[in-house]
């Protein structure tokens, strides 16, 4: 039913028009900081891990990872193992922390240590070709789990280097009764993938052989 009413009937009102924006010049894009977009050369790697935040910048296969600045106690196993490696080596090796290690040529990762060839060093190198290398060793952070246990271990049997080493030094899986800090020794068999040596744990020892003489004792590294 139709309702009478003594109002008068409401005119639409046009709408108002705002002005149009301008177009904006788009803004020129920021250069980018690597020379060629998705590679880093060796001096923009250089200058990556010269910053004072603490991070350590890694590539592998390309892709940017980024880890940040180690805990105490991670630094001071990788400087007492560093120091008890190069007492055992001969003289024609050298142990090495927190140096650039080339993978396929180009700018690659960061190991915690490294056992490497004397010479280069002396003749000035300042990265690492995995020809050089005898030992690498990861000490596993809660932050570089998998690239410690996994996709780093897997370069590292990729380019050849014969011996890989991880300390486990927080509580894992498998871990069972052993006692912190854990040590595992791998070597490169003859279809170039690291097959398990030892597991060593605190409170135990074990001498190898390969590729000198040294015993792996756990606790010496961790006491404090």
């Amino acid at each position: 039913m139709l309702v009478q009413t003594s109002e008068a009937p409401l005119k639409a009102k046009k709408p108002t028009q705002k002005p149009r924006k301008k177009p904006q010049t788009p803004a020129a894009p920021a250069a980018n900081f690597w020379e060629t977009p998705g590679e880093l050369s060796v001096d923009e790697w250089f200058e990556l891990n010269s910053r004072d935040d603490g991070c350590r910048y890694e590539l592998i296969d390309g892709s940017l990872t980024v880890s940040p600045a180690p805990p105490a106690q991670h630094q001071w196993i990788g400087d007492r193992l560093r120091r008890f490696l190069e007492d055992a080596a001969p003289e024609e090796l050298m142990a090495i922390t927190a140096t650039g290690l080339l993978l396929d040529a180009r700018p690659g990762v960061i190991p915690d240590v490294m056992v490497v060839e004397r010479q280069p060093i002396r003749n000035g190198a300042q990265l690492i070709d995995p020809e050089w290398v005898h030992i690498v060793v990861e000490i596993v952070s809660r932050s570089t789990t998998a690239m410690d246990r996994i996709i780093k271990p897997a370069k590292y049997a990729q380019a050849g280097i014969p011996h890989f080493w991880r300390v486990e030094m927080e509580p894992f899986r498998g871990q069972g009764s052993d006692e912190l800090p854990v040590i595992f020794t791998y070597a490169l068999d003859e279809n170039g993938e690291y097959q398990l040596i030892h597991r060593v744990a605190t409170g135990t020892t074990v001498d190898l052989t390969e590729p000198f003489k040294f015993r792996v004792d756990p606790e010496a590294l961790s006491r404090i």
